[in-house]
């Protein structure tokens, strides 16, 4: 008999699963649909269960007969899996870190070597969590638990394969092709969706190919920083609802503590919290919202996949993902201790090694999908929507769209100061030419301004100058960096450092008050849900 001990997700092909299985499937609700399938299909193909089923999700299956658990991932990392053994040789499990707490056995303590990880990429990429002892199973992996102790392994491995023999309109075809298919699989006939949309083609291709009844930008009121106007004008071409939800300063710093502890794990991301503040208001108006996570990812979206020359010029080049921001003399400069062995570069140099054989273009994307993809954005969509209860739904993440991203050439995705070319070929059949060329303006939050805001930074020089900074960091240090970043007079002084940094600066305050906020909630005052 096989039991599902813990589950999250959505199976996009139950249809299919449950004809191959022959698993009755009518009439029921779809976490008790997907629950069957998955014992099922543990029962048919065993370990290897994962590469049957397209959609995301993070399980654990007990086989009584075997007296074994079985846990695995989705291929992408969409939905999260953590695990833990006790001192005493137990296996704890859940979807959450939090759920961990409680469990007999669970001791929690700070991995305090990933501290200088956190503060270099904004996230923390990879396996390791910031809770000493706490691991996130890897996408496509899986572990076994029972009588022969802890197995990991793989039931799926990243991979490209370049096929130079279609053109750029086949591609094109091959991509409304699936995003049709996945928008048909990603929704029950009786749900109905919504969608968010800024001014890019991403979430504007999925509104144009989708029956979602509005989009909802996230909106300020520096218009500089806001897509509203563009999004708007995208939804009345399209004929749909629409409404910018604006998020103000105070939405978005009053919503720090509940963020840090939805998320578990601290991000800096400033798009992630204003989003995070922006979905809890489409919430009330909303059940489901389309997403559209896995385009830049994909397809090379961002502009770094452009400007690789420094790479090309290296001669032991490692790419270090979209948001690296604090190198190792800088983390030196301020924390009390730095770990040597805990080395950024070899981290990364060991996350791409199997990208290297790709082109240059398809090498970052093989260390980002390892990295900064699962680690930050998908964990973003995850953590938002278990947060605010928001159904985020993702329809690029769809395992069809990334068997063309994986068979595309490079050529395709990013070249001659282009990106997403063949997404923005597929995009132009139904949408206006200067919505599927606009520029990406990569989620702008004018949190600058913000922090210069004394009503705001206060709790940021509070936060400087506490108990819980001067455990970890040099207090001189991150004051004077706080004191530069104000306009003020640094109480230490970098000449050199200081302006050749200038446009870094809010980036280290706000990751080194993200942390600081993130200990305090949950190794001080114990503020876990």
């Amino acid at each position: 008999m096989v039991e599902v001990k813990a589950y999250e997700g959505l199976i996009r092909n139950h249809v299919e699963l449950a004809d191959e299985l022959g698993v009755e499937i009518e009439g029921l609700g779809r976490r008790e649909r997907e629950e069957k399938l998955l014992m099922a299909a543990w029962e048919r193909w065993g370990e290897q269960m994962g590469a049957h089923i397209n959609g995301q999700f993070g399980f654990a299956l007990y086989d009584a007969e075997a007296d074994e658990l079985f846990c695995a991932r989705d291929p992408l990392g969409a939905e999260l899996f953590f695990y833990y053994m006790t001192e005493g040789g137990r296996l704890l499990y859940a979807t959450q870190i939090k759920d961990l707490f409680g469990q007999t056995g669970f001791e929690k303590a700070l991995n305090r070597e990933l501290v200088q990880f956190f503060l270099g990429f904004t996230y923390v990429p990879g396996e390791e969590t910031l809770f000493k002892g706490v691991y996130k199973l890897e996408p496509g992996g899986f572990l076994r638990f029972g009588k022969g102790g802890l197995e990991l392994g793989r039931y799926w491995e990243l991979t490209f394969e370049p096929d130079e023999s279609k053109t750029l309109e086949e591609w094109a075809d091959e991509i409304s092709d699936v995003m049709d298919a996945s928008l048909q699989s990603i929704c029950d006939e009786d749900e109905r969706p919504d969608s968010f949309l800024s001014g890019g083609v991403d979430s504007s291709y999925i509104l144009a190919k989708s029956r979602a009844e509005n989009g909802f930008c996230c909106a300020y009121e520096d218009q500089q920083a806001s897509e509203e106007e563009d999004a708007r004008a995208t939804a009345e071409y399209l004929g749909r609802g629409f409404e910018g939800i604006t998020v103000s300063a105070d939405d978005f710093f009053a919503d720090v503590d509940e963020f840090l502890i939805a998320y578990e794990q601290p991000s800096s991301d400033v798009a992630g919290l204003a989003l995070y503040s922006a979905c809890k208001k489409v919430a009330q108006k909303s059940t489901l919202c389309f997403s559209g996570e896995g385009a830049d990812e994909f397809f090379a979206g961002y502009s770094v996949y452009q400007n690789t020359r420094r790479l090309r010029m290296s001669p032991d080049p490692v790419y270090f993902g979209t948001t690296y921001i604090m190198n190792n003399a800088e983390q030196k400069r301020y924390l009390k201790k730095f770990y040597r062995k805990r080395s950024a570069r070899a981290f990364m140099k060991e996350r791409g090694a199997k990208g290297r054989k790709y082109d240059l273009v398809g090498w970052m994307l093989y260390t980002d999908l390892r990295s900064y993809f699962e680690g930050s954005i998908l964990f973003n969509s995850t953590k938002i929507a278990r947060g605010t209860g928001l159904d985020i739904r993702m329809p690029y993440c769809d395992l069809r769209m990334f068997d063309i991203a994986r068979r595309m050439p490079s050529r395709f995705k990013a070249s001659d100061g282009r990106n997403k070319i063949a997404l923005r070929a597929a995009a132009e059949r139904v949408l206006p030419h200067e919505v599927a060329y606009r520029k990406k303006l990569g989620f702008p939050v004018p949190v600058r301004k913000w922090l210069s805001d004394p009503t705001v930074n206060a709790d940021i020089r509070r936060a400087f100058e506490s108990e819980t900074a001067a455990e970890f960091f040099d207090v001189d240090e991150i004051g004077a960096l706080l004191d530069v970043f104000l306009g003020q007079e640094p109480r230490v002084s970098h000449p050199v450092w200081f302006p050749r940094h200038k446009e870094l600066l809010w980036r280290h305050v706000w990751t080194i008050y993200v942390f600081i906020r993130w200990y305090e909630l949950f190794f001080v005052e114990g503020r876990e849900s």
